[in-house]
């Protein structure tokens, strides 16, 4: 019980971990758009995807069952950002 109970715990950190970076990255990569930087933070999105994938099917040791949670958590990531909305603001320079 103390085992199922620690599993789920982790799971529970690493999706919501997953969820919040993804979302800030998003915020990013919209800001960034025009820029050629919105390929780095973009290709960000998709390694943070993989590495939420493999930690879960890790701990897990299901693949079926990180494919869900990582459907999950993308959905709830793109809803935070439909819903909450993207950060929205100019890009200052830290000389001027």
């Amino acid at each position: 019980m103390k085992r199922k109970m620690s599993t789920i715990l982790e799971i529970l950190i690493y999706s919501l971990n997953y969820i919040l970076i993804s979302y800030a990255l998003s915020n990013v990569s919209i800001l960034l758009m025009a820029s050629p930087i919105f390929i780095l933070f973009f290709a960000s999105e998709i390694w943070v995807m993989g590495v939420y994938m493999n930690k879960i099917q890790e701990v897990t040791e299901k693949k079926v069952l990180s494919w869900i949670l990582l459907a999950v958590c993308f959905a709830l990531h793109i809803g935070m950002v439909y819903f909450i909305g993207r950060i929205v603001g100019d890009i200052v320079p830290l000389y001027g």
